[in-house]
């Protein structure tokens, strides 16, 4: 049996939730020797921004990477530059990681969370919907997230309220997803 139903998000309870944290999310990507230094900078925070992607720097420029270290030190600086909120620069490292190992899902997650923050909705969900492919639990469940974000801001409040919902499927200790789905009233479709 088909169900159809209409998604409406009411207006006092979407007040109430406008000052939910509604930013994209990154996953971060492990990688070796210097490469660590960049992920832990990326993984704990406690090294600033600026420190932190002068790390990857350096490994990006002095050692001698594999392609899956490459592709992960990319993904990793780039999630620096989204939290210097230089999403330009994220989606440049972002591109370099999936060029260097298109295998790596992750890294279309984070080119998709950048692209949100930009507005490029479009382009966003493009990424997300290549990222979610990715057999990281943790990855895909912010890749659905992500997703369902993306489709509200497109307009399709039923993608936006699926895609909650498979966040959560997939992690239920999922705080923001689970706030998010708060926000929206399933009634009945009218005949």
């Amino acid at each position: 049996m088909n169900t159809r139903f209409r998604f409406r998000i009411s207006a006092l309870v979407f007040i109430v939730a406008a000052p939910l944290p509604a930013s994209a999310q990154a996953v971060s990507v492990l990688g070796g020797g210097i490469a660590r230094d960049c992920y832990q900078a990326v993984e704990y925070g406690d090294v600033p921004v600026t420190r932190a992607i002068s790390i990857c720097d350096l490994a990006l420029d002095k050692e001698n990477l594999r392609p899956r270290d490459r592709a992960a030190t990319y993904t990793n600086r780039g999630i620096l530059y989204m939290r210097a909120d230089n999403n330009v620069r994220a989606v440049s490292d972002f591109r370099k990681s999936i060029t260097v190992m298109p295998e790596l899902k992750q890294a279309n997650i984070n080119l998709g969370a950048a692209l949100f923050n930009l507005k490029q909705y479009a382009e966003a969900m493009a990424a997300l919907n290549l990222g979610i492919g990715t057999e990281v639990l943790e990855a895909r469940a912010i890749g659905f997230y992500n997703r369902a974000l993306t489709h509200e801001r497109l307009g399709d409040l039923q993608g936006a309220y699926d895609d909650f919902r498979s966040a959560l499927e997939i992690k239920p200790d999922f705080p923001q997803a689970s706030a998010q789905l708060a926000r929206f009233t399933v009634v009945p479709a009218s005949r």
